[in-house]
């Protein structure tokens, strides 16, 4: 999915498997994002004849609806980790990795040569933001971020709705009908 080692090194530093998909533009952002595929999910999907995304709010609401879990149509994707690598400004990468807390970790990928502040660095440890840096041949962790989500988010029609964009571009982004199989992230 993504030709850039640097955002695959980072990917890796941190743990996160999955799909990496790069030059994700979602919710005002442009961000680099590790996705997992449910393989089952989608061939239930197929069965059905809802094996494309669906983005109508009024729809991922009913799919999201906890009585009616099992009725419809299963998220196929989940975001393991947001990677915000876009933009030279430092702050706008750590702004971006905030504005995704909420659905999943958060890591900056800092810009190579660019100065990272001790406020800078305060405020990603506040917000539980994971801090790489590029260095000769690799990728540096800086900074251990929150493994997950905020704890205070809870799931919603938002999630799902990221995760119908996302299940819509790895279809897209796809080489091949095979590289959706088990064993083929990255």
């Amino acid at each position: 999915m993504s030709t850039d080692p640097q955002l695959t090194m980072a990917a890796d530093v941190l743990g996160w498997q999955g799909h990496l998909v790069s030059d994700v533009t979602l919710l005002g952002t442009v961000t680099s994002m590790v996705v997992t595929f449910d393989h089952q999910a989608h061939a239930r999907r197929q069965e059905t004849g809802a094996a494309q995304p669906v983005l109508d709010a009024d729809t991922l609401a009913m799919w999201e609806w906890p009585q009616a879990q099992g009725d419809f149509p299963p998220s196929v994707t989940s975001v393991v980790g947001v990677l915000a690598n876009h933009g030279q400004a430092v702050t706008a990468r750590v702004s971006t990795a905030r504005k995704w807390r909420g659905f999943s970790a958060s890591a900056i990928l800092l810009p190579a040569r660019k100065a990272f502040s001790r406020q800078q660095q305060l405020e990603c440890a506040y917000s539980g933001i994971a801090v790489l840096a590029p260095a000769r041949g690799h990728v540096e962790l800086l900074h251990h971020g929150n493994p997950d989500r905020l704890p205070s988010s809870r799931r919603s029609v938002a999630d799902r709705w990221v995760e119908e964009h996302l299940y819509g571009m790895l279809l897209a982004r796809m080489e091949s009908a095979d590289a959706l199989l088990p064993g083929h992230g990255r």
